[in-house]
């Protein structure tokens, strides 16, 4: 069977992810722990962090139960943390924590790796 010229990269890239030795370096998670921490990641990399009640909000990824249960997982992973910022210290954001940035980069290296190399 033949691939685009990304589909084969991108193929690799999910290999590369899903070695049984890579659980135990950042922790295992599911799909939708991964959705959850993406969404929070991504909105804080953008610059409008979520807050915690926007964060379990989020239908799309499940009820406000089911996503406090998840939220709570990952800060008990150190994946993320949840901190206020500026004066109003009543409102908590989620953000990536040293652990969760490291994550990140790894993710990104395994990504960069899976690239064809330039000719």
């Amino acid at each position: 069977m033949t691939f685009s010229p990304v589909a084969e990269p991108y193929l690799h890239f999910l290999m590369s992810l899903s070695a049984p030795e890579n659980f135990h370096e950042h922790g295992a998670f599911d799909a939708n722990h991964k959705a959850l921490f993406e969404s929070a990641v991504l909105h804080w990399f953008l610059g409008k962090p979520l807050s915690v009640l926007e964060t379990i909000s989020q239908a799309e990824l499940g009820s406000p139960a089911t996503l406090h249960k998840r939220l709570q997982a990952l800060i008990a992973q150190d994946l993320v943390k949840s901190e206020c910022m500026g004066t109003d210290k009543r409102t908590k954001y989620v953000s990536p924590s040293t652990k969760g940035i490291r994550y990140l980069d790894w993710v990104g290296d395994k990504m960069f790796k899976a690239l064809p190399l330039s000719e």
